[in-house]
């Protein structure tokens, strides 16, 4: 049903706007369908929309923008998922087999859990309960999960007793996603306790794989993790902004795009 086709540009934006937010994430068709207008002009909305800061972009729909809240897990888990595939798929290709890895908490990484199944006797430490619910029961992989509190956000645990338990290691990788990525190169997250844990792991790892996709340039979050100098290789599914590529240029941060994976978001 079509509710609103008539209505000017900036009623239907301020409608969109209130969609996205009620929603957690709204895909293109189905504001299409609520404004009665084509998902090329939605599109041109919602770029207008990011643009003021009011959304936040991604290939396919949109999501609030916040610097304090994360978008929900659910929604998170869903959201370009065949892009996160494509993007795990690449950052396993990079751990060699026989191998001892840190795997941080999220909905990304959930999915590399998914792809890690396919590798052949490697030792996984982690903090996320998802992973987990993937890898405990696979005969080639050994897990170990830290213990402390759940965080009912995303099913990461954290707190002190985390980070002691990833402090009694020294791993090869650590894979990891973040909530987002500033312009001068600061890896941010939106919970304290789990920005402790990750960057702990980071500090316990020969070698760190970020793996992100490119709506992470747009937001904004609270808590320092790093610097995109710490990490190893930036597994992602464009080239990034001129001011990332160069941080990871100066820093020999490889970047590496999956083959196939649209230029265009």
């Amino acid at each position: 049903m079509k509710e609103c086709g008539s209505m000017k540009v900036q009623s239907r934006r301020e409608l969109i706007s209130k969609l996205v937010n009620e929603q957690g994430f709204a895909s293109l068709e189905f504001l299409a369908e609520k404004c009665g207008v084509s998902t090329q002009t939605i599109r041109r909305d919602l770029q207008a929309l990011c643009d003021d800061n009011m959304i936040t972009r991604h290939h396919g729909g949109a999501s609030p923008n916040s610097s304090l809240l994360n978008t929900s897990y659910d929604v998170r888990r869903i959201s370009l998922l065949p892009e996160k595939r494509e993007l795990a798929a690449e950052a396993v290709r990079q751990i060699a087999p026989n191998r001892m890895l840190f795997l941080s908490a999220g909905s990304t990484m959930e999915v590399v859990a998914q792809e890690l199944k396919k590798l052949s006797s490697i030792c996984v430490l982690t903090n996320n309960l998802h992973a987990a619910m993937h890898l405990y029961r696979e005969e080639n992989i050994d897990l170990f999960m830290s213990c402390g509190q759940v965080r009912k956000s995303n099913g990461g645990i954290v707190g002190t007793n985390s980070i002691d338990f990833v402090s009694n290691f020294r791993v090869d990788y650590m894979i990891m996603g973040i909530g987002a990525i500033s312009p001068d190169g600061l890896l941010l997250e939106y919970d304290y306790n789990e920005g402790l844990l990750m960057r702990r792991m980071m500090q316990n790892a020969n070698k760190v794989i970020l793996v992100t996709d490119s709506t992470k340039y747009e937001r904004n979050a609270t808590v320092k993790v790093a610097h995109l100098s710490d990490v190893d290789i930036l597994v992602t599914d464009q080239e990034p902004p001129v001011a990332i590529a160069d941080i990871c240029s100066s820093n020999n941060v490889r970047v590496v795009i999956p083959h196939g994976m649209h230029e265009d978001k």
